[in-house]
């Protein structure tokens, strides 16, 4: 099995010097930091929120990035060997970012919103207000209940979640295996 973390290679592309002018050219110098790097807190403030001003900083990040990511992914996905039984793409944005049509199966991990906030207080040190401002950037959460052939309910110990997860996972692999015999 193979894990390609979206939001990862979103992250590193911030430190290409190429997306960085571009970003910085977009945005001004005020979202580096004192290293001459991208502040993401700063630009975290310019992109996630409901404002008109958000909106529209949001669509020119993703503008600059999601090809860069998507572009990332899909040479990944052709560097896995072919013994692989599973590529699993972790992404957030996967639906927003129009990537569904990559995936052979659309799993939402389904966590409720108070341990959302517990753990993102607990691992970025995000308040529920940030939460929430980072969220209603995003598709609903029922929106993308809708569009999952799968959900994992994220609301147990996480290795519940996995043992769900890897219950899915088996199911898709068998399906796909049984659809397409060697």
């Amino acid at each position: 099995m193979c894990v390609i973390d979206a939001d990862r290679i979103g992250h590193d592309l911030l430190t290409q010097d190429d997306i960085l002018q571009t970003i910085v050219g977009v945005f001004g110098s005020e979202v580096l930091d004192n290293t001459g790097q991208i502040d993401r807190e700063q630009l975290a403030r310019k992109i996630f929120g409901v404002s008109t001003e958000q909106t529209k900083n949001r669509i020119q990040l993703n503008e600059i990035l999601h090809p860069e990511i998507r572009k990332k992914v899909l040479q990944t996905i052709q560097q896995v060997p072919h013994d692989v039984d599973a590529i699993i793409l972790d992404a957030a944005l996967l639906l927003e970012a129009g990537w569904a049509a990559e995936c052979d199966s659309i799993i939402f991990i389904d966590t409720p919103v108070e341990l959302r906030q517990q753990r993102v207080g607990a691992t970025r040190g995000w308040s529920p207000e940030e939460l929430r401002r980072r969220e209603s950037s995003q598709w609903s959460v029922a929106r993308k209940r809708e569009h999952a052939g799968h959900i994992v309910d994220n609301s147990g110990s996480p290795a519940a979640a996995a043992e769900q997860m890897r219950k899915i996972l088996t199911q898709i692999i068998q399906q796909k295996t049984a659809n397409n015999p060697l």
